[in-house]
């Protein structure tokens, strides 16, 4: 079930970001249009009008801005009406983000937006980048708000006086809860000059809670008390439901904060009677939320009593309308996918007939004929050797896989037995030679536990390399923190990194995020690390680093060891029938990583660097 997100975050973000309304009563307006409905003659006059009822009734009814949105998406696909299309979708997005469906509503989007650009749709572009703030809001980013916000500034230099901009400057304000308040001062005030020009009262009403939210933030209540009363009045004598349960919302949270939880409970349960009157159903949970905070404030036990059993009733009753909704949306992408179906049916229904209509035509010509039939055979022979083609690389990728497994059967007799053998012979020497000294035998000592950790870091990466080419290989594509995931595989080689003294560096930036298989990447990354931290002399620092290069996310490893030959260099990740020789008995790990970070779409080599020591990288997909 998705996540309650605060209150007046949801009222604010939604009466300003997703959509523009009248200036008068949401329900009125809707009544309006509806009574009409069966009046409307002409069909794209038909689609915006159930397109502006799908709006309208965004936050009173999700489920039926999605029935209205379907039907008018479904309307404009059948006469040709793209942008109708365009904007029915739009609807859509806008329900799965308030249902919480944040990923499909993000995929919606940004479809949306790229249909917008092309059609040069401005006004409505910036809108789109306000939507991808507003779900960002609710999610709790910040910054990625703030980004797209500035995008939709960005646009608004090409359309200065346009109405969508009144709500671009008021939403920025919103989005950054940083800005100075000059600033806030002066985007409310760019945002009042147009709305005062076109009478737009709920801009205005909304740019007096947005001031007040600013100075409630600040902790100055003084100031924003009388913003809250007067857009409270203002907003009833308009009838918008939708900014007088933003005022109640605040004031109730405004009387909490300074120790009147009563007045605070009667400003919220005059919300939810307004929200219960006026059909709000999806803010029923969240408002009865903060009717329990301030009815155990009071400690009003009878009434926490009631309130709970109401939480858990529209918690059912939220639950079974999003198992609804999710059912009505699926059941609206089966019905668009057949209708594709159909229109490519039909399609090559119509290419069928033309073909066949050319072809009793050209029958009567016989040399056509032997022309068509000469294109025919021409056409097979290049199929057959296309197929013949994929058959030899097919053989040949068999032949390099059966190659690989002889190799290594040869490279496991080899790098297990021989360290093996040695051990044992020592075991047996520390045995029967007492007079070895102390020194003698700690060398021994060192010898047998670094060939024992040699044994395991080959046994530990070979077992993984065999899990993935035995079992049906899978990548499972995640988005992938990649400083949380070297530090983490840095936290496991800790004890040996203080055993040598080594300092790690971790230089990767907080938020770079790669789409690959995390499983497979900290497999790349604990070899690399392992191989630097084995080839360091102590007192040495290993620096790792990740940075974004075009679509890729490219990872470093760089260490101060004795660097690598030429030779090395050309048969590092290559398996050797010889045995895992390279780097001093890195080469399994090595040919194991190459073989991952190909599989996963990218590209893995080393370098020697200048000051001395080498550098290990590999480059993956980036997350867009």
């Amino acid at each position: 079930m998705p996540r309650l997100v605060p209150l007046k975050y949801v009222l604010l973000a939604t009466s300003f970001v997703l959509f523009s309304l009248s200036s008068y009563s949401q329900t009125q307006e809707i009544r309006s249009i509806q009574k009409k409905l069966p009046h409307v003659k002409d069909s794209i006059s038909y689609v915006n009008s159930i397109n502006r009822i799908g709006m309208l009734m965004h936050l009173k009814s999700p489920d039926s801005s999605l029935v209205y949105a379907m039907n008018a998406r479904a309307v404009a696909g059948r006469i040709g009406y793209k942008k109708g299309a365009v904007d029915a979708e739009n609807v859509i997005g806008i329900a799965l983000a308030l249902k919480g469906l944040n990923r499909e509503a993000n995929k919606i989007f940004g479809e949306v937006l790229a249909s917008y650009e092309a059609m040069g749709d401005r006004p409505n572009t910036a809108q789109l980048y306000m939507n991808f703030a507003s779900i960002q809001m609710q999610l709790g980013n910040p910054k990625r708000a703030i980004e797209y916000s500035r995008k939709a500034l960005e646009i608004g230099r090409e359309i200065p006086n346009d109405s969508i901009m009144s709500k671009v400057y008021a939403n920025y304000c919103i989005a950054n809860p940083e800005l100075f308040e000059d600033s806030v001062q002066y985007y409310l005030g760019r945002s009042n000059k147009i709305a005062e020009r076109l009478k737009d009262e709920q801009v205005l009403i909304g740019n007096k809670q947005i001031l007040a939210l600013f100075y409630l933030r600040r902790g100055l209540g003084t100031i924003a008390l009388p913003l809250l009363e007067s857009s409270l009045a203002e907003a009833r004598a308009v009838k918008l439901e939708r900014l007088q349960l933003v005022s109640l919302n605040f004031l109730g949270e405004y009387y909490a904060g300074n120790g009147n939880p009563t007045l605070a409970l009667h400003y919220m349960e005059e919300q939810l009677k307004l929200a219960e009157a006026n059909g709000y159903d999806e803010l029923k949970a969240p408002v009865l939320m903060s009717v329990l905070r301030f009815a155990k404030m009071l400690g009003n036990s009878e009434k926490e009593k009631e309130i709970t059993e109401k939480i858990i009733a529209a918690q059912m009753q939220r639950m079974v309308s999003l198992e609804k909704f999710v059912g009505d949306y699926v059941h609206y992408n089966q019905i668009q996918e057949n209708n594709r179906n159909l229109e490519r049916s039909q399609k090559i229904s119509r290419q069928t007939i033309a073909i066949l209509g050319g072809f009793s035509l050209l029958c009567a010509a016989l040399s056509l004929l032997l022309w068509r039939a000469f294109r025919k055979i021409r056409r097979d022979s290049k199929k057959k050797a296309a197929l013949y083609d994929i058959i030899d690389k097919k053989n040949a990728s068999l032949e390099e896989a059966d190659s690989m497994k002889s190799n290594l059967v040869s490279i496991l007799a080899h790098d297990f037995r021989s360290p093996l053998i040695s051990t044992l012979y020592m075991v047996r020497l520390l045995e029967r030679d007492t007079e070895l000294t102390q020194a003698d035998k700690d060398t021994f000592y060192r010898t047998i536990s670094d060939d024992i950790n040699g044994i395991l870091e080959n046994f530990d990466a070979t077992l993984q390399w065999i899990k993935r080419q035995l079992g049906e290989f899978k990548i499972n594509p995640e988005p992938v923190n990649m400083r949380e995931l070297l530090d983490e595989a840095i936290s496991g080689y800790s004890m040996q990194f203080k055993e040598k003294n080594i300092t790690v560096i971790n230089n990767a930036p907080e938020a770079i995020l790669a789409e690959s298989d995390k499983e497979m990447l900290q497999f790349v990354n604990r070899n690399l690390l392992s191989n630097a931290l084995k080839f360091s002399p102590e007192n040495k620092t290993i620096i790792l680093d990740a940075a974004k290069q075009d679509s890729e996310i490219v990872i470093s490893v760089e260490d101060e060891g004795t660097g690598l030959s030429n030779a090395q260099l050309e048969k590092l990740f290559s398996i050797s029938s010889k045995g895992g020789t390279m780097h001093d008995g890195a080469g399994i790990a090595l040919s194991f990583s190459k073989d991952f970070i190909v599989k996963l779409g990218g590209r893995i080599w080393a370098e020697n660097r200048e000051a001395g020591g080498s550098l290990f990288s590999y480059a993956v997909p980036s997350k867009n």
